[in-house]
């Protein structure tokens, strides 16, 4: 079972590796824009994974900040604000967007959220130098995050693959965790947030003495989770199966018990 404290670790570790690849995506391909404004680079693939795997606001923040860090070392500062907004918007969008939408489709949003990359800059560099010294730039700005969508899009497909999606295709966010699973499968869900799971882990228990067996789902981020799309739900949830969410942590484990066996005759 991970606790808290280890799915903390997990989700800092792979923010900060995913920092330092669109650091290193930014710096190291880095083509200055003609008329010097700005610069095009590959930090932009980066940032859409980010917003995959990491989703809602860790995935912004992460692209955000390491986006912006690229700007101050390669003597952009001036761009740094914006591109933390810009960025973290196109991570927060993509993750959004990847895991609202059916598998087949997923990766095409991929390219939608990026577009916001060449709006915002516009935006931005309109307010600091005028449209029309702004509008040039669109053009770079649009091939840049088309580029970075396309990588990203094939890093994906190669991650639909791995340890990190499911064997139907569905990513495994790290939103939720199942901490007991039924060897024939579940009569009744038990949903709770992580700090509750020692409480609902002892109404399982409760249960099965009585011949029910429960599935016990732990949450670590609320709204990640009710953000799901059907198909990652209903890896945590399968339709027609009963469940109790647990949202006070007093409620005590024979309260859950019984409300688990009101769950099933309902």
């Amino acid at each position: 079972m991970q606790t808290k404290t280890t799915q903390s670790i997990r989700r800092l570790t792979t923010a900060g590796v995913l920092a330092a690849a669109i650091i290193l995506l930014t710096t190291l391909v880095s083509i200055p824009m003609p008329g010097g404004m700005g610069y095009i680079n590959l930090g932009d693939a980066g940032v859409l994974l980010a917003g995959v795997l990491l989703g809602g606001w860790w995935g912004a923040l992460c692209a955000g900040a390491a986006s912006a860090i690229s700007d101050i070392l390669l003597g952009w500062g001036v761009y740094a604000p914006a591109t933390f907004l810009i960025k973290g918007a196109v991570a927060l969008a993509a993750g959004l967007l990847f895991s609202a939408t059916k598998k087949q489709v997923r990766v095409v949003f991929l390219f939608a959220a990026a577009l916001i990359v060449p709006l915002g800059y516009f935006l931005f560099e309109t307010l600091m130098y005028g449209s029309a010294a702004a509008i040039p730039n669109v053009v770079f700005n649009v091939f840049q995050c088309l580029a970075g969508a396309g990588t990203a899009a094939a890093l994906t497909a190669v991650l639909l693959k791995s340890k990190l999606f499911g064997q139907t295709g569905e990513f495994k966010p790290i939103c939720a965790e199942i901490l007991r699973e039924p060897k024939n499968g579940p009569e009744v869900i038990l949903i709770a947030k992580r700090e509750y799971a020692s409480a609902v882990l002892e109404a399982g228990n409760l249960l099965s003495v009585q011949g029910i067996m429960a599935r016990v789902v732990a949450v670590d981020d609320s709204v990640a989770f009710d953000r799901l799309g059907k198909d990652q739900m209903e890896r945590f949830l399968p339709e027609g199966t009963p469940f109790v969410r647990i949202e006070n942590e007093e409620t005590s484990p024979k309260a859950i018990m019984q409300a688990a066996r009101e769950a099933i005759r309902s």
